[in-house]
């Protein structure tokens, strides 16, 4: 069952056991069913750290699995508008798919990247996001459970880097282009001027001319 593996690993990486009895795991997957594995792993792991410190004496999914199906259902965004926005929605399942899941975005992470979009279109936030986690470790779970707040942390400077280069990238290419044009130019000149010297050699030399 693979929403239980990674239910699991989130546990894991805050130190807590899962816990849940066979039935708790059958609920839980039938959540990951009408909601998806996704959004069930990123809506726990955003459950954990808004309740660190609780106490989980039957396991942290057992204690979860009472509020799952009203925070699922309510589309629980909830702080600003902003975070509702669809472009902002939108973004984030497009990244958390970057990270093959790993990576859930909370409320405050989704504001932050609001914020950004005013600035920089969704294709250059998913641009640069594709980049920097390449390099991250997605195998350390302690790692991963931060990994979206260091990234909205930077994500404009980012995305800024990236126009620059591609900016920079461009110049260059067009001062190439320029230099290119300019040397076809020359060359076309040069082999003009050879075709008329022979012409006006072969011209001179020609015992049959005039």
């Amino acid at each position: 069952m693979r929403i239980k593996k990674e239910l699991q690993a989130v546990c894991g990486g805050f130190g807590i056991k899962a816990g849940g009895y066979q039935s708790t795991w059958e609920e839980i997957q039938t959540l990951a069913v009408v909601h998806s594995v996704g959004a069930v792993v990123r809506d726990f792991t955003a459950y954990l750290e808004e309740y660190q410190g609780d106490d989980f004496p039957n396991g942290a999914v057992s204690k979860y699995l009472h509020v799952a199906s009203d925070r699922l259902g309510s589309d629980r965004i909830g702080a600003g508008a902003s975070a509702k926005d669809p472009e902002v929605v939108s973004l984030v399942r497009e990244l958390t798919y970057a990270s093959e899941g790993r990576v859930a975005f909370l409320d405050k992470q989704r504001i932050r990247l609001a914020e950004v979009l005013k600035e920089f279109p969704a294709a250059e936030i998913k641009q640069a996001f594709a980049a920097w986690i390449a390099e991250q470790d997605l195998l350390d779970s302690k790692n991963v459970q931060f990994l979206a707040g260091k990234f909205v942390q930077i994500v404009d400077s980012l995305c800024y880097s990236s126009r620059r280069r591609k900016q920079e990238a461009d110049d260059a290419k067009a001062a190439r282009d320029v230099t290119a044009e300019r040397l076809q130019r020359e060359a076309a000149e040069e082999r003009k001027l050879a075709d008329q010297k022979k012409q006006l050699d072969e011209a001179v030399f020609d015992p049959l001319a005039g």
